[in-house]
């Protein structure tokens, strides 16, 4: 009979190891979106009055991920909000053909700016 005990103590005790331990694999991975734009800073082009870059979105975390909105921030000489654009789902997919990034990919669009007043921009995901 202790035999019997024997064997069974630690094959109990290496099932709740495997029970506890399969429920401890981390937080979730998240995306990570990186955002480029190339050449940066983007040149002004004076015969067509505008700036031409490319936007570049790039999912680094193995994550794919669906774009809801963007945000761009627009600010001035004196460094002052002067203007906010959000694109939404329909918006980004025009821009980009997509809104969905897949994992370890990334999305693309010229784009270009016709405002003289314009410093920089902060563009949010």
């Amino acid at each position: 009979m202790k035999k019997q005990k024997k064997i069974w103590i630690p094959l109990l005790l290496s099932f709740i190891l495997i029970i506890v331990l399969s429920g401890c694999s981390g937080v979730p991975k998240t995306a990570k979106v990186d955002i480029t734009i190339v050449p940066n800073p983007a040149p002004y082009y004076s015969e067509d009055e505008v700036w031409w870059y490319k936007l570049i979105l790039s999912e680094s975390n193995g994550i794919g991920v669906t774009l809801n909105s963007l945000r761009l921030d627009q600010y001035n000489q004196q460094e002052q909000l002067y203007g906010t654009k959000i694109l939404y789902e329909e918006d980004i997919t025009d821009w980009f053909g997509s809104n969905y990034l897949p994992a370890f990919s990334a999305l693309s669009s010229w784009i270009y700016v016709t405002s003289t007043i314009r410093k920089y921009t902060i563009l949010t995901v």
